[in-house]
């Protein structure tokens, strides 16, 4: 019998022979050679060993992890380990060195912090032998599958280790590829894919430091050899490494192209939008002299071309294409986390988008309703339940439910801002992925070192727009928009509509591969008559960047000469100056830098999107958006003036009708929701001093538009007509009842229309009287010079208020009211009273959480006074009818009863 072979730990472990009994050894190569770790797999019990390269101890390994089959967003990278193997006897540890904390000072400084900031074990498995002179051997599907919480989270806990099957088993010289697939807590059958390589240095890479002005994913970290603040964290930009085959020509293919593949799912005839997205970004790399940057194949199931790669393979760049029914596009990275470089880039597209779901109704309008709001609205609101328009805006079966889990619960970060996901290491663990993860759709791109703030949305506004589309379609047939009636239709739609906005948003993922952020800012570049002019119509992009969120162009009225290009058709010049910062050969990037003030460049990301400025938001478009809104309101009273005439057709369900007002209010919502946030508004800017025409970081917005901001969220919200509701389609509005669809179950057929406007009336007063608001505004008188014109808090208060009880001042005596023609109509009613309980709501708070609470208390006061006052006078008209005369009384007395209760709680 052969001697067992011993380690210097003095373990004694079985020989090689006895533990790969019943075991085949797995070959990948094509030559036979041994892969980077050397598998065997046993197929009566799908067991797993592994052994580690001889030299692991002093190895790098990167563990890129997938949820391959089995959920909603199978394919979507899940997250990444960097780590190494470390023996202690007979076990090996896996652990994650300390990245965040670094020295590149003196020595003692390095002593310092290599002594109080240690790597930190994630997890240990067992030896179950080392041959002499070989690495140790491990079982891998215990490991992988016994200890899948460790990388995957939650979402595969209650793991059926009994019922495992291995999927893929391949090893390459520098990396292998394990996919198994075991249900989960529910029963359902999920495949956990690993790709685990060989992290190596690259030979000739340099990273490149981030600079505030241009917006790159980065990989940071914290130099406590350095002592001054812009010292001490050292940022690097997430970049591919790209360099020219030759050198000395002018523009030169590179060495080694970022190469795509398009997986075999991605229906034909969407292949070549998809391509063409990709192949757009060469343009802005041959401006720096590199040519054919990007390259992409497709993978052909009938053809079997390209189908020996794997998606989830770490050496392969993907388009993935899920049919999950969900409006999702993302674009995710895995980097080198010392360096910044990326390895591996997925884009993830779904079939959501375009099959645009009406449902999202209900979901979505609550979000457009706060897109835009700070953190610290949000917590107040969270507070204010009755300002909150999550809670407004939800259906009025799910209101209850939404309040009783507030109430059982604790706030959550940021008043429950997407913002807060991605923030810090909330998330995930403080350097990678295992243990911690959350439960967020989208973990994979949130707090990761290599893609912070991945989360990406752009296809709401596509799918809102989508919708928005169908409608003018069946409203007012293609000739409309400018689209030909015999067009090739893709899936119902209009290949010429949708194929340029295909590109348009892979042209975006792409984007995020590429190291980009999203540049919210980029859409106030031009106006909105350049951006529908000849000048521009398919000869220049009209936004400075596809990685802001556009809003489909769609123009109302008939004058084709009025009617721009309905996405981007190309990349705009923020990207291309973008990349010329992270991708140039020059070595001096002051230059690049130097053109910050430019007014194509301008940039905002995400975290900017829930500050002051009113251009740095989602969904916005045009450098005047005030005409674009007012353009989304002519679109709304179009299709709903032909809802129940050209929109429903013979053999629709009515429930159409429901399905398209609600369609409008959407956007009509959206419309006010982007006005809103001019009020208080400042414009932020980026550039640093000395940058040539150097702007000034805080600007307020100019006070005309601020006022005409205001007045166009106070018409078309406050007043009755800016619903078009008539007796005719509220008749007609009903919904269809299929008991597998639980929130249609739950709605009633007759649409709630009170609750509905309201909610939308109460989120208008929640945008622009919230504390936070009123304190912006209160901020920016500070910054105008008391000689010139600037908004201020008792005209803002004083305007909402008359909007608010115009009709006052129309009470005629002679006038003949009752309750089937009332002087003040029911919406109006509610409008009025909603408004007194917010005014009420800040003269009588008492827990004052700025300096500008207290003014703002004082002139709601005020404001409740004069109200009162005027009401007093026409609540006792004799000809009032009975629903006036009694609300105003009890307006009177409950304004009293306020200002009673105001002093008494001082």
């Amino acid at each position: 019998m052969p001697a067992m072979p011993t380690d210097p730990s003095g373990y004694d472990f079985p020989p090689l022979a006895k533990v790969l009994e019943g075991y085949q050894p797995v070959i990948s190569t094509s030559d036979g050679q041994p892969g980077f770790y050397n598998l065997w797999r046993r197929e009566k019990d799908q067991g797993l060993l592994a052994q580690l390269p001889k030299n692991f101890a002093q190895q790098k390994h990167f563990f890129a992890l997938t949820v391959a089959s089995g959920e909603a967003y199978a394919g979507l990278q899940s997250g990444e380990v960097y780590a190494y193997w470390a023996q202690y006897g007979n076990k090996l540890a896996l652990i994650e060195p300390n990245l965040k904390i670094r020295s590149t000072g003196d020595d003692p400084s390095k002593a310092s912090v290599k002594r109080l900031f240690t790597d930190r074990v994630l997890l240990e498995v067992p030896i179950l032998t080392i041959p002499q002179n070989q690495g140790p051997v491990i079982d891998l599907d215990a490991l992988l599958i016994g200890q899948a919480e460790r990388f995957f989270g939650p979402q595969v806990a209650g793991i059926r280790k009994d019922l495992l099957k291995i999927k893929t088993a391949k090893t390459f010289p520098e990396n292998i590829e394990i996919g198994l697939e075991v249900p989960v807590e529910d029963g359902k059958l999920r495949t956990l894919h690993y790709s685990i390589s060989l992290m190596k240095e690259t030979s000739g890479y340099q990273p490149r430091v981030a600079d505030t002005r241009v917006g790159f994913f980065t990989t940071s970290y914290t130099d406590f050899g350095k002592f001054t603040p812009d010292e001490a964290r050292t940022r690097y930009i997430n970049r591919w490494f790209l360099e020219k085959a030759d050198p000395s020509l002018k523009l030169s293919p590179p060495k080694v192209p970022i190469k795509f593949y398009i997986e075999h799912s991605t229906p034909v005839r969407y292949r070549r939008w998809v391509k063409d997205g990709l192949l757009i970004w060469n343009k802005a790399f041959e401006r720096i002299g590199i040519v054919n940057a990007i390259e992409v194949e497709d993978q052909d199931a009938a053809t079997n071309k390209n189908m020996d790669k794997d998606p989830e393979d770490v050496r392969y760049n993907f388009i993935r294409w899920l049919n999950n029914g969900v409006g999702t596009a993302i674009g995710p990275s895995r980097t080198n986390p010392l360096t910044g470089q990326i390895l591996d880039a997925d884009i993830v597209l779904t079939d959501g988008w375009i099959r645009h779901w009406w449902a999202q109704y209900n979901e979505f309008i609550p979000q457009v309703a706060i897109e835009g709001m700070s953190p610290e609205t949000l917590e107040w609101m969270w507070q204010n339940p009755q300002w909150d328009p999550r809670v407004r805006l939800a259906p009025p079966e799910e209101r209850s439910k939404i309040l009783s889990a507030r109430a059982a619960g604790a706030m959550p970060a940021l008043g429950g801002h997407p913002i807060a996901q991605g923030l810090g290491e909330t998330s995930t663990s403080t350097q990678s992925s295992p243990a911690l993860i959350g439960k967020n759709e989208y973990e994979g791109l949130m707090g990761r070192f290599s893609q912070k703030m991945g989360l990406c949305m752009a296809p709401n506004c596509k799918t809102s727009g989508l919708a928005m589309m169908e409608m003018e379609l069946a409203i007012s047939g293609p000739e409309s928009v400018g689209l030909a009636a015999g067009d090739q239709q893709l899936d119902g739609i209009p290949e010429a509509f949708i194929g340029p906005l295909l590109i348009d948003l892979v042209a975006h993922e792409v984007g995020h591969t590429l190291g980009l952020r999203h540049n919210f800012k980029a859409s106030s570049v031009y106006t909105y008559e350049q951006i529908n002019s000849a000048d521009f119509k398919g000869k220049k992009p009209f936004t400075g960047s596809v990685m802001d969120y556009i809003p489909i162009n769609i123009v109302a009225g008939n004058d084709p000469a009025k009617k721009g290009d309905f996405g981007m058709i190309s990349v705009g010049p923020y990207d291309d100056w973008a990349i010329e910062y992270g991708y140039t050969l020059e070595k001096d990037l002051k230059p690049i830098l130097a053109r910050v003030a430019e007014p194509e460049l301008t940039y905002a990301t995400d975290e900017d999107s829930i500050g002051p400025d009113p251009l740095a938001r989602r969904y916005d478009f045009a450098k005047d958006p005030l005409p674009f809104a007012e353009n989304q309101i002519a679109l709304v009273k179009e299709h709903r003036a032909k809802i129940l005439d050209k929109f429903v057709k013979d053999g629709d369900s009515w429930s159409r009708a429901r399905r398209g007002y609600q369609m409008t209010l959407r956007t009509q919502t959206q419309a006010l929701s982007m006005m809103s946030s001019w009020l208080g508004g400042t414009f932020v800017n980026r550039d640093k001093k000395g940058d040539k025409n150097g702007r000034n970081p805080v600007e307020p917005v100019p006070v005309d538009m601020q006022r005409k901001a205001l007045a166009f969220c106070l018409a078309n919200s406050f007043r009755d007509e800016a619903y078009g509701l008539t007796p005719d389609l509220l008749a007609h509005m009903t919904v269809d009842k299929w008991y597998e669809n639980e929130m249609e179950v739950l709605e009633s057929p007759s649409w709630p229309v009170h609750d509905q406007i309201l909610g939308l009336q109460a989120s208008v007063l929640s945008s622009v009287m919230n504390p936070v608001t009123l304190g912006r505004v209160l901020d920016n008188e500070m910054r105008i010079a008391a000689d010139q014109d600037a908004v201020t808090l008792p005209e803002v208060l004083e305007t909402v208020r008359k909007a608010a009880w115009e009709d006052l001042d129309a009470f005629q005596d002679a006038g003949q009211y009752s309750p089937r023609k009332p002087f003040l109509s029911s919406l109006r009613r509610n409008l009025q009273r909603e408004h007194i309980e917010r005014l009420i709501d800040l003269a009588t708070t008492t827990r004052a959480t700025s300096a500008s609470q207290k003014p703002i208390s004082d002139l709601a006061s005020g404001q409740l006074a004069e109200l009162k006052a005027k009401i007093e006078g026409l609540a006792g008209k004799p000809n009032l009818d009975a629903y006036s005369k009694a609300h105003l009384r009890e307006a009177v007395t409950r304004i009293s009863k306020a200002l009673d209760a105001r002093y008494l709680l001082k």
